[in-house]
């Protein structure tokens, strides 16, 4: 279960009567910093991710090859599927636990994102001539944050979700651990025969599969809860998501 965070606080609005080009000189080298702080931040988490997901890939490889050498090393069938059950016991809980670390990655992502699109927003009011160029969002709701760095710079969210997901690494990562739950199920029941040795690696594929997307839906819509937009895309009047006030073409 993804625990619960308090709602971000929504911003007091500005009273741009009452700034003075010393108030804004000094937020705009405050949120300049921000601003570097947050891409250093996404960067990090975009290494992490790349990380923990080749020592998985890296672990999972390893252990076929230690399968190829042990089918010829004269073990006998029972010792054989003992250590093979056991090897792909560990690359599940290794596969779990970077799947789960990658839905985290990309919760801190999705901040650290939202808050440079503010950011950008608020660069955009205080210099409206700079807002033709700025081919960002500036806008910080869910059809901004596909329009972001490292998303695919989509026009709307995309309308087959589970398809999406599926092609993302954290998705890559989750099939592939179903498959070695699948595998560890096919071992298991491999004494009772093909129909049941099948028919649990089928269940057992199909149940991790599900498990693993479940979480990783509640985990997202938790942290979607928690960014309430306060900059939403304006729609354009053939009914396409414009790409925010700076006027900017959206994405074909």
């Amino acid at each position: 279960m993804t625990r619960r965070i308090r709602p971000l606080p929504r911003p007091l609005p500005r009273r741009r009567s009452a700034s003075t080009p010393e108030d804004l000189e000094r937020a705009r080298q405050v949120l300049t910093t921000e601003y570097t702080v947050l891409m250093s931040a996404l960067s990090a988490a975009w290494s992490a991710s790349l990380t923990r997901t080749s020592l998985f890939l890296g672990v999972l490889s390893a252990a076929g090859v230690a399968f190829g050498f042990a089918s010829v090393g004269g073990l006998d069938s029972t010792t054989a599927l003992v250590v093979a059950f056991l090897v792909l016991l560990l690359v599940l809980f290794l596969g779990i636990a970077t799947f789960v670390r990658l839905v985290e990655v990309q919760r801190e992502s999705m901040v650290y994102v939202t808050g440079m699109n503010r950011i950008r927003r608020f660069m955009q009011e205080a210099a409206p001539a700079a807002g033709p160029y700025l081919v960002l969002p500036v806008s910080d709701d869910e059809t901004a944050l596909y329009r972001s760095i490292g998303t695919g710079m989509r026009g709307r969210p995309p309308r087959l979700r589970l398809l999406h997901l599926t092609v993302q690494t954290q998705g890559i990562v989750g099939v592939v651990t179903a498959v070695v739950a699948g595998g560890c199920g096919g071992l298991a029941g491999a004494a009772g025969g093909g129909v049941v040795a099948w028919s649990l690696a089928s269940l057992a594929f199909l149940v991790t599969l599900v498990l693993l997307y479940v979480y990783w839906h509640r985990s997202l819509a938790d942290i979607r809860a928690t960014l309430a937009p306060h900059y939403p895309t304006p729609d354009e009047p053939h009914g396409r998501p414009s790409a925010g006030v700076s006027g900017t073409p959206t994405a074909p």
